[in-house]
């Protein structure tokens, strides 16, 4: 048998009925043979495999393919076949019937002829003649390539069917296997082509052979092997060999049959039958024969009242036809549906594909279509239904607003084009477009965006009056103290936000500015609340909102924090802000990691992320989440995942920021955690730079100092520890929030002598009543390790309930591992001369078993970096993969180890 063709390295089965079809004829036994199956799939390849077969065995062969410039001439393709004969002699004018009959009688004869539908109508009865040929006649396997299933054929052909003795072979589709086979034999490589690329490039060849064939051929023709790694090169070239394929297909067909495609592809399956037979200009009695031609092309799918178009295929077919009759075409489409009273996403879809009709009745359609992709997540077609509806003309105020729409929706897809949108919506005059500039501002800037919206509204604040004036001042001052970390060079002065607040924005950014500077409780309270209360709601910016929420918790009125957060999350929702969702899932977060509510806290940051993953983060924002996320999987005994948000690196910029400083803040406390306190002590410090060159004094915002003191204490740096703590409990005092001053004395005790224990007891006292639950949880563990060091056990009653109702809420905690060890729950730490920590300790690579020794000896990541010549974040990953590895759990159980291997 002769080599097979990669086309039909999938159709073996097919090959094996032909083979014994082959046998049968040697044996003097007739048949009829179809081969059918979607334009592609190898009917063509099969049939000449077939012939060589049939010539390698010794028998006569006569091919022939039809044509369509053939099909009006008769006796065309009976000419052909004749004239395919070894030396045959041309038949003379009108005896070609009878001298293919001779040619027939003369021995067994393979017949193949490709593309059967197209024979002529006389060449087409003579093969039907063929099919019904009395016995005793030469043998003859009459072999007939076409597509579609049913096969397309002319009609004395499709008559006979199986009931005449006509076998239809149908080419499958190729599959994974299929497809492995293909690329073994095109590429050249071992049998066992990679699964992951095989069933990869079935699928987006959709089955068929041609397209696979050709993809593969241009992969092999670049040298690139059939392997996982090339799974996207081939998803490419198997989609330019489909509109290869669509097009050739294009060719083949009649102009009535171009132009009902073209028709089907622009309607996109909403129009009705009589609205498709107008965009047509097709008969009803044409359509059977129309439909079933186009079905039998394997572009459409059968389907009643009309076949079905898949959007591939569709865009592919409308590409194809000049630009200019395209939008005429898609328009008059577009028309039809809506008269007929198509609404919504069908209408939508239709408009998509056409120029602007110059008035904005489509416009209801496209941004209910805009909505319903927002709600399936299509966030690609929802920004393109709402480019669509601003071509057309539409009233300066719902062209702002539809502006607005679409730079929250490119904010998932495109920022830099949604911040720019924004830009240009604050740059637009006119009096009647005020509320849009300052929501235009307002949504960047709740975002992140301060670079270019810092000159935008500079620029409209040059035109504003009234609110809108006191509004953005209220904007840029929450911006630029909020997040930035200094004005944009060049960017105009700005006036101060005034003593006494004009708008329910200035009172929300005046309430953060005192918080911020750790003064005037009183007057942070009542313009916090002001920020929120009626008449606020939804006429007062959202940015200012947040800052007056954050000023309320630092001022300990978590209640009302929480009740201005929940109706700010309902409007950024209601306005589809997905960026200031997850902003402000962030900051309620937080809220519940301060009153010790940590499952709350783990499932706002993870509302936060679905809202908007980290990526999509803006980098001046970015750190803020990072920050959280880390503290929240901290405290919840993450550690893991704690280390590795941690390690972050600062976005392009931010260095210096507040948001930064947060995760400084959080790194520190991982440091902590892994017992590594100089770097700890280094990173609090740090944090504290960074807060007061941009004047955030409260200590209720990071508790920096007191932290630091701990350290400090720790280290053994009394001195250092009584101070740092003394100046926060100092500024604690001057702030005056209980919770702040209760955190402040439990750690200005710890450095003290004998009268600690009563000290840190009245800190926890003063916790007790406050809403910081967590700051109370750890003063309690702080004020138990201290009465069972110094063996004071009755007094420890009081809080021992306590503590036992914070571990059964979250067993898995930090503050409950730390518990059970002060009652010894867990038992001795794990020998260091462990052996399996011995043996996986020989697992490390060099460069970490140099990083480990150090760490063990005390060493801080900063120090360790300076002897191996390293970066600090080489030292970061490091240890984390030594840790891992060891399945330690940080510093302090790193240096047992270490110190058990060199004593041993």
């Amino acid at each position: 048998m002769p080599l097979v063709d990669p086309l039909l390295a999938h159709c073996g089965r097919a090959r094996g009925r032909l083979t014994s079809a082959l046998t049968r004829l040697e044996q003097g036994g007739s048949a009829a043979v179809v081969v059918t199956g979607p334009p592609g799939h190898g009917q063509h390849a099969l049939l000449r495999w077939a012939t060589t077969a049939a010539e390698a065995r010794g028998l006569q062969t006569l091919t022939a393919r039809a044509t369509e410039p053939a099909a009006t001439i008769p006796h065309a393709l009976t000419s052909a076949l004749l004239a395919s004969r070894v030396a045959a002699p041309a038949p003379a004018p009108g005896d070609g019937p009878d001298a293919l009959l001779a040619a027939l009688h003369a021995r067994p004869t393979l017949l193949a002829v490709e593309d059967a539908f197209r024979a002529d109508p006389e060449s087409a009865r003579l093969l039907a003649a063929l099919v019904g040929r009395q016995q005793g006649a030469a043998p003859l396997l009459l072999l007939m390539s076409t597509h579609g299933t049913p096969p397309r054929l002319p009609d004395v052909l499709a008559r006979m069917g199986s009931g005449a003795g006509v076998t239809e072979l149908v080419l499958p589709a190729v599959d994974e296997h299929g497809a492995a086979a293909m690329a073994a034999a095109i590429c050249g490589t071992d049998p066992s082509v990679d699964e992951r690329f095989a069933r990869a490039a079935a699928e987006a060849a959709g089955g068929n052979p041609a397209i696979l064939d050709d993809a593969l051929r241009r992969l092999a023709q670049r040298g690139h092997p059939p392997v996982a790694e090339h799974i996207p090169r081939i998803r490419e070239l198997a989609a330019a060999a489909t509109t290869d394929h669509v097009a050739r297909v294009l060719r083949t067909l009649r102009p009535a049959e171009r132009t009902a495609l073209r028709a089907l592809a622009a309607a996109r399956g909403v129009l009705d039958l009589p609205a498709l037979r107008h965009l047509a200009g097709t008969r009803p009695e044409d359509e059977p024969a129309l439909w079933s031609a186009l079905e039998a092309t394997g572009l459409v799918t059968p389907g009643r009242p009309l076949p079905g178009l898949e959007p591939a295929t569709r865009t592919r077919v409308l590409a194809d036809m000049p630009p200019g009759d395209r939008a005429a075409l898609c328009g008059r489409a577009a028309e039809l549906a809506h008269r007929a009273g198509t609404t919504g996403e069908d209408l939508a879809a239709l408009l998509l594909d056409t120029p602007p009709t110059g008035h904005d009745r489509f416009v209801p359609a496209l941004r209910h279509a805009h909505a319903a992709a927002l709600r399936r997540e299509d966030h690609a077609h929802a920004a393109a239904c709402l480019r669509r509806a601003l071509a057309e003309p539409q009233d300066p105020v719902e062209r702002a607003r539809l502006e607005l729409e679409l730079a929250a929706t490119e904010a998932l897809t495109a920022p830099e084009a949604a911040d720019r949108r924004l830009g240009a919506i604050a740059r637009t005059p006119g009096p009647a477009l005020a509320a849009a500039r300052v929501r235009a501002v307002d949504h960047g800037l709740l975002r992140g965006y301060t670079h270019g919206l810092g000159h935008a509204l500079a620029d409209a604040l040059a035109r504003a009056e009234d609110t809108e004036h006191d509004d953005l001042v209220a904007l840029y001052w929450a911006a630029h103290h909020g997040w930035r970390e200094e004005t944009d060079p060049g960017t105009p002065r700005v006036p101060g936000l005034p003593r006494v607040p004009r708008t329910p924005a200035q009172a929300g950014v005046r309430a953060w500015q005192l918080a911020r500077d750790g003064e005037d409780l009183a007057g942070t309270l009542r313009l916090a609340r002001a920020a929120l209360v009626p008449p606020a709601g939804r006429d007062t910016p959202l940015l200012p909102r947040l800052a007056a929420c954050r000023a309320l918790y630092l001022a300990d009125d978590y209640e009302a924090a929480d009740a201005g957060i929940a109706a700010l999350l309902a409007d950024v929702r209601r306005d589809r802000l997905r960026a200031g969702v997850a902003r402000v899932l962030t900051v309620r977060a937080e809220l519940s990691l301060r009153r010790g509510l940590l499952s709350d806290a783990e499932r706002y940051v993870a509302e936060a992320e679905r809202s908007l993953p980290p990526g999509g983060w803006h980098p001046a924002t970015a750190p803020y989440l990072t920050a959280v996320r880390t503290a929240v999987a901290l405290e919840n005994g993450d550690r893991e995942k704690a280390r590795a948000h941690a390690c972050a690196p600062a976005p392009a910029g931010t260095e210096g920021s507040a948001p930064w400083a947060y995760q400084l803040f959080a790194r520190a406390l991982v440091t902590v955690a892994d017992d590594d306190l100089p770097e700890a002590m280094g990173l609090f410090r740090e944090t504290g730079r960074i807060l007061l060159r941009r004047q955030y004094v409260n200590p209720a915002l990071l508790p920096w100092r007191s932290l630091a003191a701990r350290t400090a204490l720790a280290l053994g740096e009394h001195a250092e520890a009584r101070r740092l703590s003394g100046e926060e409990l100092a500024l604690a005092r001057r702030w005056g929030a209980a919770g702040t001053i209760g955190w402040a004395e439990l750690n200005a005790a710890l450095p003290t002598g004998e009268e600690r224990p009563a000290k840190v007891g009245r800190a926890v006292d003063v916790l007790r009543d406050t809403p910081a639950g967590l700051a109370h949880a750890w003063a309690l563990a702080d004020l138990a390790a201290l009465e069972l060091r110094t063996a004071h056990e009755r007094p420890a009653a009081p809080w021992a309930s306590d503590l036992s109702a914070l571990i059964t809420a979250h067993p898995s905690s930090r503050l409950a591992d730390t518990v059970r060890r002060l009652a010894g729950d867990r038992g001795p730490a794990p020998s260091p001369t462990d052996v399996r920590r011995l043996r996986e300790w020989a697992t490390l690579s060099q460069a970490e078993t140099h990083t480990a020794t150090l760490a063990g000896h005390g060493h801080a990541n900063r120090v360790i970096a300076e002897m191996l010549s390293v970066s600090r974040r080489t030292v970061e990953l490091r240890l984390s993969s030594v840790y891992k590895k060891l399945g330690v759990s940080g510093r302090g159980e790193l240096r047992a180890l270490v110190r058990g291997m060199e004593s041993n």
